[in-house]
């Protein structure tokens, strides 16, 4: 009965714990979304873009990175592991868009909240 209950509890830490990064995730790539779309409304070029894009939206990534920090450490990484994985993780969703920039400006779209 012990077991079952702490299995239950970890299940519920670990699903809150994940929510919080999907959602961490989510709030920093909704903030790119608004700050790419303002960068292209004002025509800014992609190298101007892909180096203001580093430091934008820093309160969302730092959210990100401490989230999935927590839920990686929670199963069992290193502190550095994890941080390189979380580091790794926010830097991904920076070079999507980066990586897009040029092709949003050339055909004159915008990217999409999720």
């Amino acid at each position: 009965m012990i077991a079952f209950l702490s299995f239950a509890l970890f299940s519920t830490v670990s699903a809150a714990t994940i929510a919080d990064a999907d959602t961490a995730r989510l709030a920093y790539s909704n903030c790119l979304t608004e700050f790419t779309t303002a960068q292209l409304d004002e025509k800014i070029g992609t190298s101007a873009f892909k180096k203001a894009a580093t430091t934008a939206c820093p309160d969302e990534r730092n959210a990100m990175i401490t989230a999935m920090k927590k839920d990686e450490m929670g199963f069992g990484s290193s502190e550095s592991e994890a941080t390189s994985y979380a580091t790794e993780e926010a830097d991904g969703v920076l070079f999507s868009f980066t990586d897009g920039y040029a092709g949003y400006a050339s055909s004159n779209t915008r990217p999409v909240k999720d």
